[in-house]
């Protein structure tokens, strides 16, 4: 369940908060005033994109807090799997927006935008205002058809995109042997030059990075010299070196040993000063030396990093991708040495992996089939109870001709919503009005399967009006029985159904247009119906007419309860 929402300095809210509890949630208010602006940070909070234009004016951040008590033991399985535990029983979500960036956060703790989405799709399911239209695509109808079907078909679609994976691997090698014999034996040709230019190369694992190495410390050789000898020169046992200096001292401490104790142990530490500098000087030296006597092969690297570089860049890798080159063509050369049995090979390879694939997609097609029956038969009860009293509705699955990472099917709705009609897609039928109600229905039977917890709708009663409203308000209070529901609508039949009213304002204050979120009581519930229904002038019997909705609304979830 989402239990509240904070907003600071989003768009025209300057710093809102919002309790929200179980059952029904409407949200109304003018046109105008703010509340899809409500729901829009709640999809930016679940990694919706953001722009820096949407910080109030003359802030330099934006804020915005979910917090979430997920209590449905999947829910909290599959959190788990993400490695994600709720901190007394609350999960809290959350998003800072700058000029410059966004951070969202699970806990605390950042998470990029991808994985917000992906615990966010656990905890709540979001309808906007146009997303019924995206019902009328044939790739959404399939994708509801393949959410009804929970874990086992979700598996079955997991196998057939393994299955695809390997079968198209397999036909991409098999593909490799469609050339001529001319082309099979100028790419021979080919390959033994490259390999003959690799092999002769021989290159050593880590070579270019030791010999760029060498190359620069000899580069500056003169300068390592120089710098050894006024080292050597300032430790050693020359006049005023460093060892010089400390013999001298020694001899003048030693003078006084016997008369002064504590002179003893300076002497001591002087002596050991003396050798360390002295170990220094020597292995100073030694380098020197080594430096001056080795032979100066410069060039000789020079050539040799040359020859790493040109084929490095000839052929677009690192030293380590020259390696596995190496390897790679030499296993392409013995496929064209033996063209035939390698083609022979791959063409079986790739019949076994279609026969896999194909009892793949026919096990998926029947799983789906059995899915898509029953979920008909459910939205046909959920569409009937939405007004559609002489609806019929038919999931139809056809079958392409090739197979797909989602196997072969495709699904299309099939609809018809007065007597005497032929059935037919439902693109070519639905109404506005019909498409949020199915939508609505969807949404409603999905639930149930899916475990959400929470459902938001942004005004899903577009399009509709009458008797039809009020069995769109009791579909939403029947299903806030399983399920949280937040919905924004301007229909007094939804508005009047709520177990939890918000009143959404927009008010100017110091030259400042500002969203105001209000909970209502229950009598500031009924003057919000009663404008709903008689627009600026509210007389006694439209309050009266509100009240009498509000009673009956009442009445009806009374009667859902005892059910």
């Amino acid at each position: 369940m989402l239990d509240s929402l904070y907003v600071k300095n989003l768009a025209l809210i300057d710093e809102e908060e919002v309790t929200f509890t179980e059952g029904l949630n409407v949200l109304s208010g003018e046109t105008g005033a703010g509340k899809s602006i409500l729901i829009g940070s709640v999809l930016i909070a679940l990694g919706a994109k953001v722009h820096k234009e949407m910080i109030r004016a003359n802030e330099k951040e934006a804020y915005i807090e979910l917090i979430f008590s997920p209590t449905h033991p999947a829910v909290l399985e599959k959190l788990r799997e993400y490695d994600i535990e709720p901190e007394d029983g609350q999960l809290i979500i959350s998003k800072k927006i700058t000029a410059s960036k966004s951070v969202s956060k699970i806990n605390k703790e950042a998470y990029p935008a991808s994985k917000v989405r992906e615990v966010a799709s656990l905890l709540l399911d979001v309808h906007g205002q146009h997303d019924h239209q995206a019902l009328i695509h044939q790739h959404k109808q399939l994708e509801i058809v393949d959410r009804s079907g929970g874990k086992k078909l979700k598996e079955a679609k997991e196998q057939t995109a393994q299955y695809y994976r390997i079968w198209k691997q397999c036909k991409d090698e098999l593909d490799s042997y469609s050339v001529g014999e001319d082309e099979r034996l100028r790419r021979m040709d080919i390959l033994c030059y490259e390999l003959d230019e690799l092999k002769e190369a021989s290159i050593t694992p880590g070579e270019e990075a030791r010999l760029s190495k060498e190359w620069k410390r000899l580069s500056e050789r003169e300068h390592i010299i120089t710098a050894y000898q006024e080292l050597t020169s300032l430790l050693g046992y020359e006049s005023n070196g460093a060892c010089d200096l400390c013999g001298r001292a020694e001899h003048a401490l030693k003078g006084i040993s016997d008369a002064d104790e504590e002179a003893q142990s300076l002497y001591d530490q002087l002596t050991d000063a003396e050798s360390i500098i002295h170990d220094i000087c020597r292995e100073a030296s030694e380098r020197l030396d080594a430096m001056q006597d080795e032979e100066l092969d410069t060039a000789k690297i020079e050539e040799r990093l040359d020859q790493i570089r040109h084929l490095m860049q000839k052929y677009r890798c690192d030293e380590e991708g020259l390696l596995e080159l190496t390897e790679k063509k030499e296993q392409e050369l013995e496929k064209y040495r033996h063209f035939e049995e390698e083609k022979a090979r791959a063409q079986k390879l790739c019949q076994n992996a279609f026969v896999k694939l194909e009892q793949a997609a026919n096990d998926l097609s029947s799983k789906r089939r059995k899915c898509a029956d029953l979920l008909c038969s459910q939205l046909i009860k959920a569409l009937v109870d939405l007004n559609f009293l002489d609806v019929r509705f038919e999931i139809h699955m056809d079958q392409t001709e090739q197979i797909g990472p989602g196997g072969k099917d495709v699904v299309t709705f099939y609809i018809a919503t007065n007597p005497g009609e032929a059935l037919k897609p439902l693109a070519a039928v639905a109404s506005g009005g019909e498409l949020s109600r199915i939508m609505l229905a969807v949404k409603s039977v999905m639930a149930q399967k899916e475990e959400i917890e929470t459902l938001i709708f942004d005004e899903i009663d577009t399009g509709i009006s009458g008797r039809t409203a009020q069995k769109v308000a009791k579909r939403l209070s029947e299903t806030a029985k399983g399920s949280q529901v937040i919905c924004i609508s301007h229909l007094a039949q939804i508005v009047s159904m709520a177990d939890t009213h918000f009143l959404i304002e927009k008010n100017a204050e110091n030259e400042r247009t500002t969203t105001h979120i209000t909970k209502l009581s229950e009598e500031e519930s009924i003057r919000e119906v009663a404008r709903l229904l008689g627009g600026a002038e509210i007389t006694k019997n439209v309050l009266d007419t509100a009240k009498e909705m509000k009673d009956m609304a009442n009445r009806t979830k009374e009667s859902q309860i005892t059910k």
